[in-house]
């Protein structure tokens, strides 16, 4: 994949969202957690959700915040039990660039889908946008 794709990847998830107000705004964000919650309960494509809902988590920061989606090198590909089962290809994991800090909205949702327990999206965007731009409170 190249970095075009990303944004292509994010119109599709959003398109794919029948009746959920995927529009790229930060409440949009709360649809995306609800989706991955029904999605990792029904288990399936896990790899192609997480590429697809990182790059919309990923388009909204940068539609909000500014930033530059950046390729990574592709890290050894994980080949099941003991290395012998398995695609063995790698994992598509764009990084977004904003500047003050690199972010990995396509990695967060992976580890949203694999663990109930991991911070909602939301909750992320809040913590980019923080160290973006730093609220008064944080500073004192």
């Amino acid at each position: 994949m190249t970095m075009g794709d990303v944004a292509r990847l994010a119109e599709r998830f959003a398109a794919a969202q029948r009746g959920e107000p995927l529009d790229y705004s930060v409440d949009s964000l709360a649809v995306v957690d609800r989706l991955l919650d029904v999605r990792r309960q029904a288990k399936g494509k896990a790899a192609s959700v997480a590429a697809e809902a990182g790059c919309y988590v990923g388009e909204v920061i940068r539609r909000q915040l500014g930033g530059r989606w950046r390729d990574t090198p592709a890290a050894p590909a994980k080949r099941g039990f003991l290395g012998l089962f398995g695609s063995g290809r790698p994992a598509f994991a764009p990084v977004l660039d904003l500047g003050v800090i690199t972010v990995s909205p396509v990695e967060k949702v992976r580890a949203r889908l694999l663990d109930p327990g991991e911070d909602a999206i939301e909750i992320y965007y809040e913590a980019v946008e923080r160290t973006i731009i730093p609220r008064v409170e944080d500073r004192a």
